[in-house]
């Protein structure tokens, strides 16, 4: 009977300590994961303004004007783009689905994957899906087309 009472004692101790460790991983763990999608919004927000107000400066600068920005891309980016050279799209992941963050500018704004498209008056979608992965990038955004739009685009 002394080693089923020492067993059932040592069982006990098991379940309480899971029943303690579980649930502290899973808050833990939702936690976390509720702390990144809040980081997130936030510095997309900062990345979209500095892209949009670097981009009246290079427009109002005039032609052959260009800024090389280095940004750190957060991660749940899934796609970058341009739509009617008015409006800078993050589409980004979230824990209720996917969402768009967009950035709206008073200046015509296109993209490398515009100019051969021949949609340089008003192109209704301009790529820049290889700024939608996580990481540092270099972003130049430069005066074309006699200074009457700014080229956004990934360097290297």
């Amino acid at each position: 009977m002394n080693k089923a009472q020492s067993a059932l004692e040592y069982l006990m101790i098991i379940a309480l300590t899971l029943a303690i460790i579980v649930p502290t991983a899973y808050l833990f763990f939702s936690y976390s994961r509720e702390s990144t999608e809040q980081i997130t919004y936030p510095q997309i927000s900062e990345i979209g303004l500095s892209i949009m107000n670097n981009a009246g400066s290079v427009y109002y600068s005039g032609e052959y004007s260009k800024i090389v920005m280095d940004v750190s891309m957060p991660e749940r980016i899934n796609d970058v783009y341009i739509l009617y050279n008015r409006e800078l799209v993050f589409e980004v992941d979230s824990d209720s689905g996917t969402s768009d963050v967009v950035f709206f500018s008073d200046i015509s704004i296109i993209s490398d994957s515009c100019i051969p498209a021949g949609c340089d008056l008003a192109c209704e979608k301009c790529d820049l899906s290889d700024l939608a992965s996580a990481g540092i990038k270099k972003i130049k955004l430069e005066s074309v087309n006699l200074g009457t739009q700014v080229n956004i685009a990934k360097v290297g």
